[in-house]
């Protein structure tokens, strides 16, 4: 699902997808109902600020008037992850073999488009097409909750309302400015739609008609997808003829510490610390910055995360989603996208074992906070903590041997 810097930060969905890993269960419990009143009041008040700002009244009546609260969204919304689900298995959820081949048969189909647009906006298409497949699965599923419903629930609800009437309103001038019927605006369950997943302010500010018809259709229009797709991320900073990520070789000696999407040093100054790529090719430029991603802890694979990295994380902040995008456009490209093989299958923590595992780090005066199950920089850098005192690889992954040396306390 595709995510602004800012407030979009703040969709439901990233509650579940953390840095170093995504919800790959949840629990079961039902959030409790919404006056339908009260419902209705908001659904007014929302009609009245859209056509404040511009927004026709008989749009706003059209999509309004007949809204009703869905009870599934909520529960979503309030759903915590029961299990983190670990990059192997991330991995191979998202990239496989059908994936990729379906990858590079619709590369080759719309390859002509792909140039077009990589010559216009400097994408690589192998990266539009990343992005298309795991959004969508090439849009085969673009999600079936009707996005102004999602949205007029969400922006009833106490958690986020503002950021969520203010994305009621981008979807009416969408409905207004391209003529999109309202019927076709189905999507993720917090509002997020068509074939790459923009939510409705991506899609008013990045959006873009590429085959000339006089609207933006991020349903049906292939050019308008890979357009509007290819300029968002040039505008967030993509550059040209750039991978995100290279898996590198790491020195047993690193400081373990450092290796943190946050963390960024001079390609230069990796190399002084002994860092080198797999396959033995250069790094890159000296002068340029990056930063070491470690998706399964110090024993798993590693990651130099380029500054192209740093604009998926703009569509996504998740490392184990960057890092998909990444491994699939090469496999799509034809190329060797990852050398280190899995070594064994480790058990996933459960949220349970996280707020354990934060309660265990409280008490030892190593962790701040909200026992709240979720895997975030603030628990990473108690888990760093706990480490350094303990002479272990401070990495500030949470996994089995972590929780067992935790429990022997």
């Amino acid at each position: 699902m595709h995510r602004l810097l800012g407030p979009a930060l703040l969709a439901p969905v990233l509650l579940a997808a953390q840095a170093y890993g995504q919800s790959s269960a949840t629990d079961s419990s039902s959030s409790p109902a919404m006056d339908p009143g009260a419902f209705r009041a908001c659904v007014l008040t929302l009609r009245s600020d859209a056509i404040s700002r511009g927004i026709p009244a008989a749009i706003a009546d059209r999509a309004l008037s007949n809204v009703e609260v869905d009870q599934r969204v909520l529960d979503l919304d309030r759903r915590q992850p029961e299990f983190l689900l670990t990059f192997w298995k991330y991995i191979a959820n998202s990239i496989t073999e059908d994936r990729v081949n379906k990858g590079r048969q619709l590369l080759a189909q719309n390859r002509a488009l792909f140039q077009k647009v990589s010559q216009r906006y400097g994408v690589q298409p192998e990266y539009l097409v990343a992005f298309w497949g795991l959004e969508s699965n090439y849009g085969q599923f673009m999600g079936d909750f009707a996005t102004i419903r999602s949205l007029a629930t969400l922006a009833c609800d106490d958690r986020r309302p503002q950021f969520f009437a203010a994305e009621i309103v981008e979807a009416l001038k969408m409905m207004s400015s391209d003529r999109i019927d309202q019927s076709l605006m189905k999507g993720s369950w917090a509002g997020a739609f068509g074939q790459t997943q923009f939510m409705p302010s991506t899609f008013t500010r990045f959006a873009v008609d590429g085959d000339g018809d006089g609207r933006r259709d991020m349903f049906r229009s292939l050019p308008d997808i890979f357009n509007s797709s290819a300029n968002f991320l040039k505008q967030s900073g993509w550059q040209t003829g750039q991978r995100a990520a290279i898996e590198v070789m790491l020195p047993q000696n690193f400081p373990w510490d450092q290796a943190e999407p946050a963390i960024e040093k001079t390609i230069a100054e990796w190399q002084a610390l002994g860092v080198r790529r797999i396959d033995g090719q250069p790094l890159g430029a000296p002068d340029m910055k990056a930063a070491i991603g470690l998706p399964a802890g110090h024993r798993g694979p590693a990651f130099l995360l380029l500054p192209n990295f740093k604009t998926i994380m703009v569509w996504n902040r998740s490392l184990l989603y960057g890092l998909a995008v990444e491994i699939l456009a090469q496999r799509i490209a034809g190329k060797v996208a990852m050398s280190t093989a899995q070594s064994g299958e480790e058990p996933p923590l459960s949220a349970t074992d996280i707020v354990e595992l934060q309660d265990t780090l409280r008490r030892a005066g190593h962790y701040e906070g909200e026992l709240d199950g979720l895997v975030g920089p603030k628990t990473r850098n108690a888990i760093r903590s706990y480490q350094r005192q303990a002479g272990l690889p401070a990495d500030g992954f949470p996994d089995q041997d972590l929780m067992a040396r935790l429990r022997r306390r």
